[in-house]
Parts: structure tokens; C-alpha cells; sequence
């Protein structure tokens, strides 16, 4: 990783944003990714705790979650240098200031991605939780290319939880996150702002009221989602039928 880590991603937004961070923190239905951050948001917000615990924030970015852990001891770490920064992770993703055994709580959101090694990653967010402490970690399943500045891959549920158990983690849960239709309409969504056509033309005249109309009627198309595909909000990976899937949750213990 380089410098470049923290550049704007996805929405354009800087990573330490007031724009990014409440969009994470608190999503609206009128917001662009609301479908992937509203669900992201609810999945982490059942595993988060208000205990006297010590967590890792460890690929932190500008930390949208830390409240989440309101009475914990909350140190940052990234690859690089930010406001308030804890611990600098080194290239081979170590933490070479952190002893072993440091942390009960080691938080990971949307950093698997974009890491060159995961399995060294992981094998340090291991190494400085507690006997016992848990890995709460996010990534994606399915989703668009969103380098920052790179994106080496996707993951599945299966893929996951074994490359966690390749870590020495004793346990895992794994839950998808935006299935289905829901993951469908976020996609849609997202496919369709990248469709550009002349407007000299009946086709791109035809293309752009679509756009327009799609567009503007986000936040109805999001709450319509909200309450008839509920149940594709967060999933536990062993309920079958949902294939199709945005991201994945993992709580994985020592």
C-alpha cells in the first residue's frame, strides 16, 4: 500500500469526511450507496458493544464506527499517517508496536479488499487479540471495482470463512449483507449512472429521461426496499437462497 490509500473512494468523498463518515454512521434513504451503508451499518450495530473492552481499529480510515464502542479503549491504525492515528501498519499489513495479546476486539471494515495479503492481515489481527477476543470484520461479495488505490478482489462465504480458519481463528460467523433483489436494485443503481448517450439521438433522449427519472426518485425506490425486502438486509450465510450478495460480516474468536 501507498500514500494513496486514503484518496477519495467510491462516492469521491475523503475518507475522513463529515459527508463519508455520517453516510456510514447514518444513512439516509436519499444517500447513493444507502441500499450497501444502511445494511452495512445494521449488521455491525447487532455485533457492536457498549463493554469496557479494548478495540483495534485496524484499516480505520477516518473510523465512521467508532461510537459503536462507546466505553471502549478505541486506538486507530492505518497504512498511513492520519489525524489521531495510533499505530502505522507496515507494508507486510504487521503492527510491529503492538504486543501479542493486546486486544479484545480487533474491528475491520471494508479493508480486506483492498489488502495485498490477507492472510498475513489476518494472521496479525490474530496475533494481538486476546485468548478469546473477537475479529469483527466486513468485505465485499459482489461489487464494482472501487480502488483506493487498489482492489484486488471479491469474496464469498465459503471463501471467507476459510481463509479465517487458515488464520487460526477457532470460530466464525459468517451473515451476507444486501441479497437478492435488494442487491439487485443497489446494482441497477449503480449500472445505470454509467450509461452515457449523445442526447442528439431518440435512443440517448430516451436513456437520459430514464437516468433522471431513476435518479430522482432514489430515496422512494430505497424505502420501497426497506419494506419489502426486509429480510434481504442481513442473513446469516447458512440460510439458503440467497446467492446474491453485496457484502459479508464475519465474527471470528481466538
Amino acid at each position: 500500500m501507498t500514500a494513496k490509500l486514503r484518496q477519495p473512494c467510491i462516492t469521491g468523498d475523503p475518507l475522513d469526511s463529515g459527508t463519508y463518515l455520517r453516510s456510514r454512521l447514518m444513512p439516509e434513504p436519499g444517500d447513493e450507496l444507502y441500499l450497501h451503508l444502511g445494511d452495512l451499518r445494521a449488521a455491525l450495530g447487532s455485533v457492536a458493544t457498549d463493554g469496557e473492552v479494548r478495540v483495534l481499529d485496524y484499516g480505520c480510515g477516518g473510523s465512521p464506527y467508532k461510537s459503536l464502542f462507546p466505553n471502549s479503549v478505541y486506538h486507530r491504525a492505518d497504512y498511513v499517517e492520519l489525524e489521531g492515528l495510533d499505530f502505522k501498519i507496515s507494508e507486510d499489513a504487521k503492527l510491529p508496536n503492538v504486543p501479542d495479546n493486546s486486544y479484545d476486539l480487533v474491528l475491520s471494515t471494508q479493508v480486506l479488499e483492498h489488502v495485498r495479503r490477507p492472510e498475513d492481515y489476518l494472521q496479525e489481527a490474530r496475533r494481538i487479540l486476546k485468548p478469546g477476543g473477537k475479529l469483527i470484520l466486513t468485505t465485499h461479495g459482489v461489487f464494482y471495482d472501487h480502488a483506493c488505490p487498489y482492489d484486488f478482489r471479491r469474496w464469498t462465504a465459503d471463501g471467507l470463512s476459510l481463509i479465517l480458519d487458515d488464520a487460526g481463528f477457532s470460530k466464525c460467523e459468517i451473515s451476507k449483507l444486501t441479497t437478492n433483489t435488494r442487491a439487485i436494485f443497489f446494482l441497477a443503481e449503480n449500472a445505470f449512472s454509467g450509461l452515457v448517450e449523445s442526447r442528439l439521438t431518440k435512443a440517448g433522449i430516451a436513456l437520459w429521461l430514464f437516468r433522471e427519472w431513476f435518479w430522482c426518485n432514489r430515496e422512494l425506490r430505497n424505502r420501497y426496499c426497506d419494506k419489502c425486502f426486509s429480510k434481504n438486509k442481513v442473513v446469516p450465510a447458512e440460510v439458503p437462497g440467497h446467492p446474491l450478495y453485496i457484502a459479508l460480516l464475519a465474527v471470528a474468536v481466538k
